[in-house]
């Protein structure tokens, strides 16, 4: 019996010594790859945190400017003193919500946007409230909102006696007549216009003064600017005779008070 002993030499390494030297050359290989990566994590890392920390306490990021745009009504020393504390301040590590708190305090301020403007100034925006009407109370008149929020109370430096004025109107009474010249003021701008003074009557009426016939309207506040126009053809038939009131609050017809007399127009 013979032995091929050509094909066991081929199945064999020609060189075991020189294989392993070629294993360990590729796993240092992979382990300095991985030694390198790490460092350069290790690198980055610490670069962000020294420019983190950099940030947070380097005084060339300091708040020096303080712009604010869109205050018309609020005045320059209230926004000053709601925004004083944050000059000086480091501007990354000032709490946006906290300086939009402290502005939203004054009492025209509907809104605060802010933006941070490297190196060192901080942008405001304020969005102020629309007055709907104004409201006394006792002696004083307040601007109030569409939501019947009273926010500031009326003054020469915020002045703008135009607006409807609320007579002792409160709570849901209030809430009623804040509704009606919202609803007038989104549909009929001239009626809006027109309307000097609101008392509501309860249950579900109004007596509002019109500036331009110098007169009280009673209404309610369901189909209110029809009716009041409908009012305005009548008087213009009737060649604008001087009223003492007008009542709409009838479903089929109008009463018209003149100086004169009382019609009823169907």
């Amino acid at each position: 019996m013979s032995f091929d002993t050509t094909a066991s030499r081929f199945l064999r390494p020609s060189d075991v010594a020189r294989l392993r030297r070629n294993q360990r050359q590729i796993q240092v290989a992979r382990l300095l790859v991985l030694l390198r990566n790490a460092l350069l994590v290790a690198a980055l890392i610490a670069g962000a945190v020294w420019v983190w920390q950099h940030t947070q306490s380097g005084t060339r990021f300091a708040v020096q400017h303080i712009e604010i745009e869109g205050a018309k009504h609020t005045s320059r020393a209230a926004l000053d003193r709601a925004t004083s504390r944050y000059v000086g301040l480091n501007l990354f590590r000032i709490d946006i919500a906290h300086v939009q708190r402290d502005l939203g305090g004054l009492g025209w301020v509907s809104r605060v946007d802010i933006e941070k403007n490297l190196p060192d100034t901080l942008r405001i925006k304020i969005t102020e409230r629309t007055p709907v009407a104004l409201a006394r109370n006792g002696a004083r008149l307040f601007y109030v909102d569409e939501h019947g929020a009273a926010f500031a109370e009326l003054s020469p430096h915020s002045g703008d006696d135009d607006l409807p004025i609320i007579i002792d109107a409160q709570g849901a009474e209030l809430t009623r007549a804040i509704a009606l010249l919202r609803d007038l003021r989104a549909t009929d701008r001239e009626i809006y216009s027109r309307v000097s003074e609101v008392r509501p009557v309860p249950p579900r009426g109004f007596a509002l003064f019109d500036r331009e016939l110098g007169a009280f309207v009673y209404a309610d506040a369901g189909g209110v600017s029809a009716k009041w126009r409908n009012l305005y053809a009548i008087l213009r038939a009737e060649n604008n005779p001087g009223i003492e009131y007008a009542d709409l609050r009838f479903a089929d017809r109008v009463i018209v008070r003149t100086l004169e007399t009382t019609h009823a127009a169907n």
